[in-house]
């Protein structure tokens, strides 16, 4: 298996001497793992004080959460289609401070090649130069999938996690969650990872942050434990109460409906901080569907 410390070696310069010892170390636990990655970052000045996110250029990126699969607009008075409202859609009508038109680096098909799209997707937003990328499901497909073993599993994460490091722009980037309620509807199990190769993923996440000062980890695998418990979920001061699971989430219980799109998008006002954001998850729907009329 690859090691976080492997991964720490090649991050934070694995060829100064103070870090060469790093690879020695294998097998220790992340307790340790992390004790000894907070000290160096601490001594080599990696850590900085957050600043305000911009929302003056947002770009969006992922696979089908963010490509809207299965989201549609409603008919309407004069317009009867149905239209596919994606996370661009719903973070523009979000934003109600002044901004660029929400850039969308989404691809639904990303499950069938996660390494060449997640490539060609990192390689367009960092020519487009946002101010902040949302990534709710970017690394969705490096954990799941027909990979093989759990070290494979590690390996194609790592990939993943090497990619987003590409991004320069303050980053909000979702961990993964667990989705065995899928099997049997959406996935297969073969395609599902361990719960101890997800936990252990998501150690790497919140680990390669800390190296990545930029980067903002967004609790998704939360998210969707509570959406798949049909527990409460509050979020942006707005409270959804048990039970709400239909209207959230979609009956093959890998994907969020366009109001549960809209709750994932509140965990990321929430993360981003701040005011300037749509409050009301009717009116945000809404306009997001608007949005999508106007852009069909």
């Amino acid at each position: 298996m690859v090691s976080l410390l492997s991964l720490f070696a090649r991050e934070m310069q694995a060829d100064s001497p103070k870090f060469r010892y790093l690879d020695l170390m294998e097998k220790k636990n992340t307790l340790k793992i992390l004790i000894i990655a907070c000290f160096f970052i601490l001594l080599n000045g990696c850590l900085e004080v957050s600043k305000a996110i911009s929302l003056d250029r947002v770009a969006v990126t992922g696979a089908s959460v963010t490509a809207g699969w299965g989201v549609q607009t409603l008919p309407v008075k004069g317009d009867f289609g149905g239209y596919p409202v994606n996370l661009q859609h719903i973070m523009d009508a979000m934003i109600l401070d002044p901004h660029e038109e929400v850039a969308y680096f989404g691809n639904a098909m990303f499950f069938t090649r996660p390494d060449r799209y997640g490539l060609e997707l990192i390689e367009e937003i960092t020519q487009y130069e946002p101010t902040l990328v949302v990534a709710i499901d970017y690394l969705f497909w490096f954990a799941y999938g027909n990979i093989g073993s759990p070290e494979k599993r590690i390996e194609k994460f790592e990939r993943g996690l090497s990619l987003l490091g590409n991004i320069e722009a303050p980053l909000i980037i979702g961990d993964i969650p667990d989705v065995h309620k899928a099997i049997g509807k959406m996935l297969s199990a073969s395609q599902v990872p361990s719960v101890d190769t997800i936990n252990t993923m998501n150690r790497m996440l919140r680990v390669w942050a800390l190296v990545h000062p930029n980067a903002i980890v967004l609790d998704v695998h939360g998210l969707y434990t509570a959406l798949l418990n049909d527990t409460a979920i509050t979020l942006h001061s707005y409270t959804w109460p048990s039970g709400s699971q239909s209207n959230l989430l979609q009956s093959d219980m890998l994907h969020t409906t366009l109001e549960g799109t809209v709750a994932a998008s509140f965990a990321v006002a929430d993360a981003i901080g701040g005011g300037g954001f749509e409050t009301n998850p009717n009116v945000l729907m809404k306009n997001a569907a608007a949005n999508a009329r106007q852009k069909k």
